[in-house]
């Protein structure tokens, strides 16, 4: 199983705020058991997903620098998130220092809240990863602009 929880990022301002899509269909292998005869997405993988959005966000503002989730210092329910749904994804960092950061995010489902969480970042030094590239969805994002910069101008 792959821990990409975003298909798509649709809007993205580095080190401040991104926009993301995540579409989930029933063949999600989690749905088959949590819950049997009520399929819905765990709060674990909404926070999963808030929490990449943010990261992605932080990251293409940071040259050297990995954000890794440190702390979810709050997480709030409201609705459940069922195969089918398109989820929003919206992050916003509030706070950036050279060892932490912090992000408050949201999922909306047909304009409608679904949760929300504040999560904190650690700030780890790439050169001490064996990879420096970005994740696929990263790079389809930046293809995508750069492709519509090169039809402007």
């Amino acid at each position: 199983m792959r821990w990409q929880f975003i298909d798509r990022i649709v809007e993205l301002d580095p080190g401040q705020r991104a926009l993301g899509i995540k579409c989930f269909t029933r063949s999600e292998e989690f749905f088959q058991d949590h819950f049997p005869g009520m399929p819905i997405v765990p709060g674990v993988l909404q926070i999963e997903m808030m929490a990449q959005l943010a990261g992605k966000c932080l990251a293409q503002s940071l040259d050297d620098i990995l954000p890794v989730l440190a702390q979810v210092k709050s997480a709030k329910f409201y609705r459940n998130i069922r195969p089918g749904d398109q989820c929003f994804i919206r992050a916003e960092l509030t706070k950036v220092t050279s060892s932490f950061a912090l992000a408050d995010a949201s999922i909306e489902v047909e304009g409608q809240k679904m949760s929300q969480a504040s999560i904190m970042f650690g700030l780890i030094d790439r050169s001490q990863l064996s990879s420096e590239s970005f994740d696929e969805v990263t790079q389809d994002f930046l293809r995508q602009k750069k492709k519509e910069k090169d039809s402007h101008g």
